[in-house]
């Protein structure tokens, strides 16, 4: 049976679709109200929806759009994001989402590079700052505000109800709008997104509709997936990763559409947690911080526990481990294992996912950077998958997957296909209602059959970002770098790229090195461009030593750099919340961050903390200095990307002084 994604020949197309089928019922909910911030979540229905993409759509042709046109969406998440992507797209022109966070200039930068005729700003604050930049970007002739816009004395500024109002009112706009839409096809420009370039300069990689619709139908196609989608389940997720991103765009936007499913949008990505607990999303796709933030509140959680509470709480942790590491070697759980993980499930687990907001999490995935093994076997002893993949901007999102995936076929026969319905019964519908799957007699006894019959197939290797996904071409370059060809990767058709990126046999060079295990599975080591040469004719990856580092209790972040001659030194954030603690405790006395980080029990404390890391390591990948920072890598001072992933250029400029300093300082050495 082929569905609505595999046969729409565009995403709006398939929205439109969809829009008839699910037609009042919910398909997008935000704390916005009338283009504003409110206290409460308001619904947007599919029709509702429907109605705003075709008069948008129309309103953006009666300003003149024509088809080819680049339109920029410059907003933070909020449901008019998506009408907007989705009335350009019908409208036969190209979106071009750009972050809130970048500064002017880059903006200015990105606006000159891609010549926009029309930009839309999400609120008042990015408004204004499109309209500092304005003057330079001769090619733009409307500025759509999805929110408030009546103080704007600029003619050039709409409101978006004006920009509908127009639309709505013109018969011609509207049915050429119809006609524009129905026209597109599988190789028309659909998106151009801009990803910062080696140089500094952005670069924009066109991806065609082609590639969106592939990359749809390749994540629904995982074999849990597809069953939830023949079995008309909707879910609900949480959005909360910038949608200018294909991450997002991919996992918040295109599949949890083609499923029919309800997008919460989270305020920020400040209150994501605080959000969580409000939707308790069904499924959630997110960064490794976020996973990294909750493993240490339920650290901390269990750390306060005492007598009895706290006795049950370390069994569930130990009987969850043994269950999960049953689950990564694929052998089905023993009997009196399955009891005793229900029963962790019953007495703790449960309670676990109420407080942070997961009681109801059928499915999470992380991207954007590497996610520690540790915290994947963590999560996955509560009973909890954090599928983690490999994400591009140029292959539209995932071309490996580490989730729920059948390592070999299930057999086609009936005892095993109601196996797989009974999984979807409990750790979808049931796990879905907030309800513990081993509640009843009848639950534990469906987990038990799947676990016998499923779950050894059912392989989740914590470390590596899982096996290509299907149609898809995965190889390694003679120096070790990732090569892969898919109908989801783009074309090579971009604003200042070059045709290097590709093989003579037509494979996309990622970047990234990494290796394949004898079952498929990929291992990501670092970007090629950041492995550091080390004496003994080695390269030593900065990532995986930070990975090592931020397993660390009292290590919030950490950046490790090298001196001319490759020796491993780190700059590190303290967890202050336990520092803090741990000095209180020992006396030390501290006025400010600076007086406590300066204490030579505390820098005898992180000493003792990078040798324990150091003995599992090489001589030449020991690090042997380190320097505490008393703030932390952030977003919003540049030292983090939209997805929390660290700028090594912006830190290596920014920190320049200290890090020089640590090469030099005694105080900052590390003996090994």
């Amino acid at each position: 049976m082929a569905y609505l994604h595999e046969t729409a020949p565009s995403q709006v197309s398939l929205f439109f679709s969809l829009a008839e089928k699910y037609a009042d019922t919910v398909f997008m909910s935000a704390k916005f109200k009338n283009g504003e911030n409110c206290a409460s979540w308001e619904s947007t229905t599919w029709r509702q929806a429907a109605e705003q993409v075709r008069h948008m759509g129309a309103g953006l042709i009666a300003r003149g759009v024509k088809p080819g046109d680049r339109v920029v969406i410059f907003s933070c998440n909020r449901p008019r994001w998506i009408i907007t992507d989705l009335a350009v797209q019908g409208a036969g022109a190209l979106a071009v989402p750009v972050v809130p966070s970048v500064t002017d200039s880059q903006l200015a930068v990105i606006l000159d590079l891609c010549r926009p005729e029309v930009l839309v700003a999400g609120d008042s604050d990015l408004l204004a700052r499109v309209l500092r930049v304005k003057d330079r970007v001769l090619s733009l002739k409307c500025i759509v505000s999805l929110g408030r816009s009546e103080t704007s004395a600029d003619p050039s500024v709409l409101a978006f109800d004006d920009l509908l109002g127009q639309g709505q009112d013109n018969q011609d706009a509207r049915k050429e709008f119809e006609a524009r839409k129905d026209r597109i096809t599988a190789d028309d420009p659909a998106v151009m997104v801009y990803t910062p370039g080696t140089t500094g300069v952005p670069k924009g990689v066109v991806l065609t509709q082609g590639n969106l619709k592939a990359q749809t139908r390749l994540v629904i196609d995982l074999s849990v997936t597809r069953r939830i989608l023949e079995r008309n389940i909707r879910l609900s997720t949480l959005c909360h990763l910038p949608l200018a991103h294909v991450t997002a765009r991919v996992k918040d936007y295109q599949v949890p559409m083609a499923l029919g499913s309800v997008i919460h949008f989270a305020e920020s990505m400040k209150t994501v947690q605080k959000n969580l607990l409000e939707v308790r999303p069904q499924t959630l796709a997110s960064v490794p911080r976020l996973y990294e933030k909750m493993a240490e509140t339920i650290t901390d959680y269990g750390a306060r526990l005492t007598g009895i509470r706290k006795n049950v709480f370390e069994w569930a942790i130990k009987t969850g481990r043994k269950a999960s590491e049953s689950m990564i070697r694929g052998e089905s759980l023993p009997f009196g294992l399955s009891v005793r993980f229900a029963l962790a499930n019953l007495l703790v687990f449960r309670h676990i996912r109420t407080f942070t907001g997961l009681d109801r999490l059928t499915s999470a995935t992380s991207s954007g950077g590497p996610l520690s093994a540790d915290i994947v076997r963590f999560f996955l002893a509560m009973n909890i998958v954090i599928a983690e993949s490999y994400d591009m901007t140029e292959t539209a999102g995932p071309v490996a997957w580490n989730g729920l995936r059948f390592i070999e076929p299930l057999p086609d026969d009936s005892i095993h296909k109601k196996a797989l319905d009974w999984y979807i019964d409990t750790m979808v519908l049931t796990q879905g209602r907030g309800e513990c799957p081993f509640a009843s007699l009848k639950g534990f006894l469906k987990v038990v059959f799947f676990s016998k019959l499923v779950l050894p197939r059912l392989v989740v290797k914590p470390g590596t970002v899982g096996r290509p996904l299907a149609d898809t071409l995965m190889k390694l370059g003679d120096d070790g770098e990732i090569l892969v060809k898919g109908p989801q990767v783009f074309s090579g058709e971009a604003v200042q790229v070059n045709r290097d990126l590709f093989t003579d046999d037509g494979f996309f060079r990622t970047g990234d090195t990494g290796t394949f295990d004898s079952d498929g599975f990929l291992r990501i080591t670092d970007r090629k461009a950041n492995l550091v040469p080390v004496p003994g004719d080695r390269q030593v990856s900065p990532r995986e030593l930070e990975l090592a580092l931020n397993l660390s209790t009292l290590i919030d972040q950490s950046c490790v750099v090298f001196d001319g001659q490759g020796t491993p030194a780190a700059l590190l954030v303290p967890r202050f919340q336990i520092l803090e603690i741990y000095a209180r405790g020992k006396a030390i006395p501290f006025d400010t961050r600076r007086d406590l980080l300066a204490h030579e029990t505390i820098l005898a404390l992180y000493k003792s903390v990078i040798q324990g890391i150091n003995r599992s390591r090489l001589s030449n990948e020991k690090i042997r200095a380190f320097r505490l920072l008393e703030t932390p890598f952030t977003l919003e001072t540049g030292e983090l990307s939209p997805t929390l992933r660290l700028k090594r250029p912006v830190i290596l400029e920014k920190y320049s002084r200290e890090i020089t300093d640590l090469f030099q300082d005694p105080g900052c050495r590390v003996d090994s």
